[in-house]
C-alpha cells in the first residue's frame, strides 16, 4: 500500500511539472525611442531616437506570474543592463501582455503589442506615474522553447 501510494504522488509530481509554463521569449530591437515625463506639462516628453542594438528575455516559469525579465541595450558603446524578478501577469487583449517586474531597486512595466512589433518599457517609478519609458520596435527572435527537450546525437 505505501509503495503504491508512493507512486501516485510521483505521478501526480511528474505530471503537475510537465503541465505547468517553462517559456522564453526573446526579442531583438534595432531602434528605441526614449521618453522622459514632463511635470510641467503632464505628458510625457520625446528625449531621443536611438538606433543601437536591444535585447529583450521574458523567461515564465511555472506559471506568467513567475520569472524574470532582462532587457540588455547598447548604449552609445556601452552596455546597459536593466532586469527583475516578475510579480504579475495582465493579458490587457487577446495578443497584448502586460508584466510587472520588481527588482532590488527599482519597480517596472513591460508591455508587447504584437500588432504594432512594440515592447514599451516604463520604469524610474515615483509615486503613481513611471517617469521615463522606452519604446522598443521588436522582432521575435526563433529560440528553442525552453519547455522543449533536446537530445544530444551521438555519432556511432
Amino acid at each position: 500500500m505505501k509503495t503504491r501510494f508512493a507512486l501516485y504522488l510521483v505521478l501526480l509530481f511528474s505530471m503537475s511539472t510537465y503541465a505547468q509554463i517553462d517559456s522564453q521569449k526573446r526579442f531583438q530591437s534595432e531602434s528605441r525611442k526614449y521618453y522622459t515625463w514632463n511635470t510641467e506639462f503632464e505628458k510625457y516628453e520625446l528625449k531621443e531616437t536611438e538606433y543601437e542594438n536591444s535585447v529583450i528575455d521574458i523567461r515564465e516559469m511555472g506559471s506568467k506570474t513567475n520569472g524574470y525579465i532582462v532587457i540588455s541595450m547598447i548604449d552609445n558603446g556601452q552596455v546597459r543592463l536593466h532586469h527583475g524578478s516578475i510579480v504579475e501577469f495582465s493579458q490587457t487583449s487577446e495578443v497584448e501582455g502586460t508584466w510587472l517586474l520588481r527588482s532590488k531597486f527599482m519597480k517596472a512595466k513591460l508591455v508587447y503589442n504584437p500588432k504594432e512589433n512594440t515592447i514599451t518599457y516604463l520604469y524610474d517609478a515615483e509615486g503613481k506615474r513611471y517617469s521615463k519609458l522606452m519604446i522598443f520596435s521588436v522582432t521575435p527572435d526563433e529560440i528553442p522553447n525552453a519547455s522543449l527537450k533536446t537530445v544530444a546525437k551521438t555519432d556511432d
